[in-house]
């Protein structure tokens, strides 16, 4: 009796459950069949979606920083670091260009924004405002130039004050749909802080047009946190569960963006935390976790502790501590990022 003949639906179930990536190449080498079902963007998803991507390193405007031996990841993160060109010399030239460049802003779902500043004359901070941004793929050296935020929004920006890589300006990508229709697609979130309230634009690649999200006066977000009437500082943005986050300088508070709504708010920090050293994750069951450093001047001892956010991302919710780790107190420790 001939054996039941394995239908495509069985295939893809069992092509699911191949542990690595790399399992996939070797699948699609092996015959047309079966490099049809694992090329389909559908089962990619699926894949996607029950194999996290593996942590190669670390791209910021130094350089791309791959994971070293004995991390798993170290050959794969090898052949990326020669196949691809982190020195972006694809990106379009201008020998007229003012400032630093292309600057690395921003690295997510395999994509990566840059800006440099505007050409043309006037002080340093008119062309550093509103920057020319660029969101490519160095692996395929392929990139997608912005168009300029339009007249009628950028009226709305007042007095920017100044953030990193001597800009005026943050611009980062937004978190991908987990279930993309167009697999190309993107969008960018483009944020001010000025003297008097925090402006943001979005960008679809869909649409290809800019558009309004938030214009709110500082009195009116920090409404109840009291404190310095200066117009407060946010840096080290951080991304988790549909949120993206911001540290208050001189306050234990955190900047949300809820992504969702396109709403932000005000939330707290745990208490004791070190503001520049944490790494906000996503800690299961719809919350968010944090680790971070503390360090106890008493007894000299040094620690890396976690907390997670009990509720939501903003409003009466709080943290609650999880677990401490403690660390070799002769050493200087930083956290240098986190991995969704």
């Amino acid at each position: 009796m001939a054996s039941p003949a394995l239908t495509d639906d069985l295939l893809s179930d069992i092509f699911l459950r191949l542990p690595e990536p790399a399992d996939l190449v070797r699948t699609s080498a092996a015959c047309v069949p079966f490099r049809r079902l694992v090329t389909d963007s559908a089962f990619l998803r699926r894949f996607r979606s029950l194999h996290p991507a593996p942590l190669l390193g670390f791209l910021d405007h130094n350089g791309f920083h791959p994971a070293l031996p004995p991390h798993a990841s170290a050959p794969a993160a090898r052949a990326v670091s020669l196949a691809a060109d982190f020195s972006f010399s694809f990106l379009p030239y201008s020998s007229s260009s003012t400032g630093r460049g292309w600057v690395v802003r921003d690295v997510r779902d395999c994509r990566v924004l840059l800006d440099r500043a505007t050409e043309g004359g006037g002080a340093e901070e008119e062309h550093s405002v509103f920057t020319e941004i660029a969101v490519c793929d160095p692996l395929h050296r392929r990139c997608v130039t912005l168009p300029p935020i339009p007249d009628d929004l950028a009226a709305a920006v007042d007095q920017p004050l100044r953030v990193d890589f001597d800009r005026w300006c943050e611009p980062f990508l937004a978190a991908r749909d987990p279930d993309p229709e167009d697999e190309t697609s993107f969008g960018v979130i483009w944020m001010a802080q000025c003297k008097a309230k925090l402006v943001a634009f979005a960008f679809s690649s869909s649409t290809g047009q800019w558009r309004a999200v938030a214009s709110l006066a500082w009195r009116d977000l920090m409404s109840g946190v009291g404190g310095s009437s200066r117009s407060p500082a946010f840096s080290g943005r951080q991304y988790a569960r549909g949120c993206f986050y911001w540290v208050m300088d001189w306050r234990d508070k955190l900047l949300v963006l809820d992504t969702e709504r396109m709403e932000f708010s005000i939330a707290d920090l745990p208490p004791a935390c070190h503001r520049r050293q944490i790494a906000i994750v996503e800690a299961g069951e719809g919350r968010v976790g944090m680790f971070g450093l503390r360090d106890h001047v008493a007894d000299g001892a040094v620690g890396l502790y976690y907390t997670v956010r009990q509720g939501g991302a903003s409003g009466s919710s709080h943290w609650q501590m999880e677990k401490t780790i403690p660390l070799d107190p002769r050493f200087r420790h930083y956290i240098r990022g986190g991995m969704e």
